[in-house]
C-alpha cells in the first residue's frame, strides 16, 4: 500500500518496517497495534498452548492486536531460537515485555541480536527498568501507580481492592515504548546503526505527573486532594449525570452564573470559591437536579460553559463526535464475527491509516512466516510435529 494514491495521499509511512512483538498482555501490544496502524509489518510471536494471556479476555485481545500476524514459536528450543534469529536478522525492531534478564537467558537479548542485525532496534517494557533497585521485583499497573506518586493523588479512591478501569501505567509505558521506537528509527535514518531502548512503566507515570495540577498544588501530598466545586461530574433531574470543567479561568465562571443563579456565590473569586467548595458544591449540585441532563449540556453550551454528558462504555460507540472523528470501525474476525474497533487517535493529512489485518488466530500466520523464510511444506511440517510452531492450519 506504500505510495501514491489517486488523491495524492501517502499511505502506510511504516510500510517496509518489521517489528517483531514478544509481548504481552496491555503495555507492549498497545505500542505495536499503534505502529501497525501506521503501516508496519507487525509479527506476533506467542508461546506455545495459550499464547497471549490475554487471548483469555476477547473483547481486550481484539482490542489491541489489530494489523498483527500471529506466530506460535517454542522460543525455549533449539528450532525455536534459529527461527527467531532468523526473523530478527531480517527485522527491524524487537519489542519485548519480559522481566529482565529473561531474553538473555534465552539467547535472544539486545547483544546476541545485534551481532546478527547492526541495525536493530530493541525495545524492552518493564515496570521498573533494566537497572536500579527495583529490577528484579515483580509488579503490576497498581505497583507503579503507587511508586509513581499518582495513587496518592486519589484520596480514599485508591483505597480499594477494585481492578482500576484503565491500565494507566501499562498504556502510558506502551506509548513511550511508541514513540522511542520512532524516534529510534529516525536516528537509524541518520547513522545506520540500531539501539536499546529500555521503557520503565514506573518513570512512564513519573513523568506524566509533570502535568497534574493536582501533584503541582498538594507539594508531594503537603494536603488532602484538590478540590474545585465547579470541576467534577453532577447529577441532573434524570437520574443521569453531566461534566463540569471550570477550572481558574473567570471567564467560564462568569457564564456560568450566567445560566445558574447563584445568589452572591456569583461574585466569589477563585481562591475565595475553594474555601467555600462545600457550599458551591452543595448549591451547583442542587441546581443541575432541577433539569434533566441534555436540559442542561444545551444551556450551557450555549453560554459557552465547558460541559458533556458522562457516557457509558456502550453509549460512547455512538457519540457524533466520536463517529465524526472516524473512531468507530467494523472488523471481520476468523472466530468472533463482526468486530469493533476503536481507531488510531489523530488524524493526517497525508497518511491513510490501515484497517486491513484483524486481530489474529493463535499462530494464524506461523506456516507463511516460515514459507517466507524459504522453510519447505515438510520441514513446517516437521516443527509441527514437534512443537516448535502451531498452526491454524494443521
Amino acid at each position: 500500500m506504500n505510495g501514491q494514491t489517486e488523491a495524492g495521499v501517502i499511505t502506510d509511512p511504516l510500510s517496509g518496517i518489521t517489528i517483531l512483538d514478544l509481548s504481552t498482555q496491555v503495555p507492549g501490544p498497545y505500542c505495536s497495534m499503534l505502529l501497525g496502524d501506521l503501516g508496519a509489518d507487525v509479527i506476533k510471536i506467542e508461546q506455545p498452548g495459550i499464547g497471549d494471556s490475554a487471548r483469555l479476555l476477547p473483547f481486550l485481545f481484539n482490542g489491541i492486536n489489530r494489523n498483527k500476524k500471529s506466530m506460535v514459536l517454542d522460543l525455549k528450543s533449539p528450532e525455536g531460537k534459529k527461527i527467531f534469529r532468523e526473523l530478527a536478522a531480517r527485522a527491524d525492531v524487537v519489542l519485548e515485555g519480559f522481566r529482565p534478564g529473561v531474553t538473555e537467558n534465552l539467547g535472544i537479548d539486545y547483544e546476541a541480536l545485534q551481532n546478527l542485525n547492526p541495525g536493530i532496534i530493541y525495545c524492552s517494557i518493564t515496570g521498573y527498568g533494566q537497572n536500579g533497585p527495583y529490577r528484579e521485583n515483580s509488579g503490576h499497573d497498581v505497583n507503579y501507580l503507587g511508586i509513581s506518586g499518582l495513587l496518592s493523588l486519589a484520596g480514599e479512591s485508591a483505597n480499594s481492592c477494585r481492578i482500576p478501569e484503565l491500565p494507566v501505567a501499562d498504556l502510558a509505558g506502551s506509548m513511550f515504548a511508541a514513540l522511542s521506537i520512532l524516534s529510534a528509527l529516525i536516528q537509524r535514518e541518520k547513522t545506520a546503526a540500531g539501539q536499546y531502548i529500555d521503557v520503565s512503566m514506573t518513570a512512564a507515570v513519573f513523568s506524566w505527573l509533570s502535568a497534574s495540577l493536582g501533584a503541582g498544588l498538594n507539594n508531594a501530598n503537603a494536603g488532602p486532594p484538590v478540590f474545585l466545586p465547579h470541576y467534577g461530574v453532577f447529577k441532573t433531574k434524570d437520574g443521569r449525570s453531566l461534566t463540569l470543567g471550570i477550572v481558574h479561568e473567570e471567564h467560564f465562571w462568569k457564564n456560568l452564573c450566567t445560566v445558574i443563579n447563584l445568589g452572591d456565590m456569583s461574585q466569589l473569586k477563585l481562591l475565595d470559591r475553594i474555601v467555600k467548595r462545600e457550599e458551591l458544591h452543595a448549591a451547583l449540585q442542587s441546581a443541575f437536579l432541577l433539569k434533566n441532563r441534555d436540559e442542561w449540556i444545551a444551556l450551557l453550551s450555549e453560554a459557552d460553559v465547558p460541559c458533556g454528558p458522562v457516557l457509558s462504555v456502550n453509549e460512547s460507540w455512538d457519540d457524533p463526535q466520536i463517529r465524526h472523528r472516524d473512531l468507530v470501525f467494523d472488523m471481520n474476525h476468523a472466530v468472533h464475527g463482526k468486530i469493533r474497533q476503536r481507531g488510531f487517535p489523530a488524524l493526517f493529512s497525508g497518511i491513510r491509516l490501515r484497517r486491513d489485518l484483524s486481530p489474529p488466530s493463535l499462530g494464524e500466520h506461523s506456516d507463511a512466516i516460515l514459507a517466507d523464510l524459504g522453510y519447505s511444506r515438510e520441514q513446517i511440517q516437521d516443527l509441527l510435529n514437534k512443537g516448535v510452531i502451531s498452526s491454524r492450519i494443521k
